[in-house]
């Protein structure tokens, strides 16, 4: 795996896949900055809950969507889900930033990467919410046309902004995360 996934919704939407996974990939050796141990336990304290929480919310607007009969009632729904899709990658994301740089050679690098995949994913959640926030809901196709768009814009926009972990190469790291009971 050499970017962080992304697991479609349906049609409609899609959601951060785990990124645990893609952390394991990390493979190099020694800066200024955290332990990798700790970093490594930080991250996974980041990332874990906001895997979780996007699959949740992915599953209850899965749910929702079903009963959903309008335009109207999608919209209030989608809209309700890439909001607390960006509010909870926001959070993991600051989660993030406050584990520091590891100790690890090209440490703010890594760090960095790390921070740009998330910021990516909430930038790409509020596009989709933005964009779908202002179709109009009077023509039912036409709505759902402009859904389809901001979701594949979302993906396309997240794609591009995906963790890319074949270029994050650190030993120290790769080892912190398979040994991190917080990583299991």
């Amino acid at each position: 795996m050499d970017r962080l996934p992304f697991r479609a919704m349906g049609a409609l939407a899609r959601t951060a896949a785990p990124v645990l996974a893609a952390l394991v990939l990390l493979a190099g050796c020694g800066s200024d900055g955290v332990p990798a141990k700790t970093w490594a336990t930080h991250v996974c304290q980041a990332l874990k809950p906001w895997t979780s929480t996007v699959s949740k919310l992915t599953r209850q607007t899965q749910q929702e969507m079903q009963q959903v009969t309008t335009p109207d009632a999608a919209k209030v729904t989608l809209l309700n889900l890439l909001d607390s899709e960006a509010k909870a990658t926001d959070k993991a994301r600051d989660r993030l930033l406050a584990a520091g740089v590891p100790d690890v050679d090209d440490g703010k690098r890594i760090a960095a990467e790390f921070t740009a995949a998330l910021t990516s994913a909430r930038d790409s959640y509020r596009t989709a919410r933005d964009a779908i926030r202002k179709l109009p809901t009077t023509d039912s196709k036409a709505f759902y046309d402009g859904v389809s768009s901001a979701i594949d814009k979302l993906n396309t926009q997240y794609d591009a902004g995906a963790l890319d972990t074949s270029k994050v190469h650190s030993e120290p790291l790769q080892q912190a995360f398979d040994e991190v009971p917080e990583c299991q």
